[in-house]
């Protein structure tokens, strides 16, 4: 045992070892440093590239050293969470992360009489497979509301990417997870959660779960609903599932990766066309108390 001690110690102090310790700590340190100087650059240009398109809106751009880049419901969902897909759950696992999520972008404007917020959050993620380090992005887009019953809402891919069709039941397990999962919010309250029937043919276009059926179904109506199918064409392939969420004054939906410019204002578009013709939607100043 003295001789396996004594072994330790003369390794631990050794020059070469001691050198080769320092230099591993010096890579690490300079690689993490390069990772966010490369990241705030990246941010810099991303702010310039929005900026034109928050101008054409009336809006603004801001980052987090000019101003408040959360989002309106980052007190009830934080950032880069995992949506219970078993996928996505390890993604975005905490014992993967080697940051904390943080708020890189905010552009706000109005839609109409909707006032709009569109985040981007980013956290450093372990590749999976041991090796390297990158970030993992997310936007989220949100329109202020007046209070309204709480909701989940997604709609069904009805064909695979070869065209073969998805039993109805198939999406349901794929996203059950997510839409049976009460809101933080309704959590808090303990209110009631279940899945809201609608009225035929709606029922095999959409799944809801909520915590007041009677109000789900009365706001969910035709007219809201056959908007949403009708731009279902416009938006970008990820926000297609319709997965939005309304709680606490806020409508939202959450999409992987960087805000996408192509397509944002279809996604937009489809949250403030469809709170248009629900008939217990009204909109709210973001700073008005819910």
């Amino acid at each position: 045992m003295d001789k396996l001690i004594k072994g330790l110690l003369d390794l631990l102090t050794d020059p070469i070892f001691l050198t080769m310790i320092a230099g591993a700590v010096v890579v690490t340190l300079v690689r993490r440093w390069w990772q966010f100087r490369s990241h705030r650059a990246a941010q810099a240009e991303q702010i310039s590239a929005l900026n034109p398109l928050a101008a054409r809106l009336g809006g603004t751009v801001i980052s987090p050293e000019q101003g408040d880049t959360a989002a309106w419901s980052a007190g009830f969902l934080e950032p880069v969470k995992s949506d219970g897909s078993a996928y996505d759950t390890v993604l975005k696992g905490k014992w993967l992360r080697r940051s904390k999520p943080q708020w890189d972008i905010a552009m706000d404007f109005r839609r109409g009489d909707w006032h709009v917020r569109v985040t981007e959050a980013a956290v450093r993620i372990a590749a999976y497979t041991g090796y390297g380090v990158r970030w993992e992005q997310e936007h989220r887009v949100e329109v202020a509301t007046a209070p309204m019953a709480p909701m989940r809402m997604a709609r069904p891919k009805k064909y695979t990417d070869d065209g073969r069709p998805i039993p109805f039941a198939d999406f349901e397990k794929l996203w059950d997870s997510w839409l049976s999962e009460p809101p933080a919010t309704v959590r808090s309250r303990q209110a009631a959660w279940q899945r809201v029937q609608l009225p035929s043919p709606m029922d095999q276009e959409f799944f809801v779960w909520g915590s007041d059926p009677s109000a789900v179904v009365r706001d969910m109506n035709f007219d809201a609903l056959h908007w949403l199918i009708d731009h279902e064409e416009h938006l970008p392939p990820q926000a297609r599932s319709m997965r939005l969420t309304f709680e606490a004054g806020v409508v939202y939906i959450v999409m992987d990766h960087h805000i996408d410019q192509a397509g944002l204002m279809a996604v937009v578009d489809m949250i403030c066309g469809l709170l248009d013709r629900m008939p217990g939607a009204r909109p709210r100043h973001p700073a008005a108390a819910v």
